[in-house]
């Protein structure tokens, strides 16, 4: 399936939003640091996606770059290109294509970039494959990330917008089957341990590898943050959880029972976490995630 990721996992306006957050501007230093991207690179960003991470790339090196986004989701690049297109950046091109078997020529880019795909594809043949394209002294940066390093608060004051036990109860059947059915797709199969992903660099003949690694704060309370940014993140966090439900009811194979009460109850919890944003009341639902980064070069 071409389309799968967007039609059975994650949509792209709704992946777009998770990575708008993850790739702030505030973080600008931090990864244009962990993948050693400079002005004047032509770059390549495997398992593009939604193209966020291009589009923030483009705008941090002030569009002194050459980016190609690939991804094998059609759905993916239509939606990376318009935005591309409509935000005027115009030195960045998406194509679909095999990741595994990219379609450029060897010893052709400056820097090859991922974001949570290694997990996903062997990990050998991906690092291999980047490795061809790269030209001599070209970077090769793997960015993963580690929810087992997550820190994710549940105040109790925070408790009236938290979801409810018998939202999770709802949910659990529609985890349980996209769990298996994501095994069963390669989601997550490959996912390497890691301290073992820097000795495959050096394995493969990649020289000056560096590891780093960058948090990922996601503060709705912030003081720093406007009235109006927050409710924008209520709304678009309620629009995420909306179409994980109508993904995961295409999980099912049958009519989920309880699909009408379950999306009643997202809403009902998005209405009060926005009461809450409203009436100024502060309640430090957070959560930080830690993306793992490591990096080498092609000798």
């Amino acid at each position: 399936m071409d389309n799968y990721w967007s039609t059975l996992v994650q949509g792209p306006k709704t992946l777009d939003y998770t990575r708008e957050l993850r790739f702030s501007d505030e973080r600008r230093d931090c990864f244009i640091k962990a993948l050693g991207l400079q002005p004047g690179m032509s770059i390549v960003d495997l398992g593009c996606g939604p193209g966020t991470l291009t589009r923030k790339i483009s705008k941090w090196l002030n569009h002194d770059v050459s980016l190609m986004g690939i991804d094998r989701d059609s759905a993916f690049i239509e939606y990376a290109s318009k935005e591309a297109r409509e935000q005027g950046m115009n030195n960045i091109t998406y194509i679909q294509g095999d990741i595994l078997k990219v379609p450029l020529p060897s010893d052709s880019v400056d820097a090859c970039i991922s974001h949570t795909v290694i997990e996903h594809v062997p990990n050998r043949d991906f690092l291999l494959e980047q490795q061809r394209i790269c030209r001599s002294g070209g970077t090769v940066s793997v960015m993963s990330s580690r929810p087992e390093k997550s820190i994710i608060s549940t105040p109790l004051s925070a408790s009236q917008a938290q979801m409810s036990v018998r939202e999770q109860e709802l949910w659990k059947p529609i985890h349980e089957i996209w769990s298996r059915k994501d095994s069963s797709r390669g989601i997550g199969n490959y996912a390497l341990d890691p301290s073992l992903l820097p000795l495959l660099f050096e394995e493969l003949g990649f020289v000056h590898i560096e590891v780093d690694a960058i948090t990922l704060p996601v503060v709705l309370d912030n003081s720093s943050t406007s009235s109006e940014q927050k409710l924008r993140m209520v709304e678009l966090e309620r629009q995420q959880a909306i179409e994980g439900l109508e993904i995961g009811l295409n999980q099912l194979d049958e009519e989920y029972e309880h699909a009408g009460e379950l999306g009643l109850l997202i809403h009902q919890r998005y209405d009060k976490r926005k009461d809450l944003v409203i009436s100024q009341k502060r309640v430090w639902d957070f959560q930080i995630y830690m993306l793992f980064v490591v990096r080498g070069m092609k000798p």
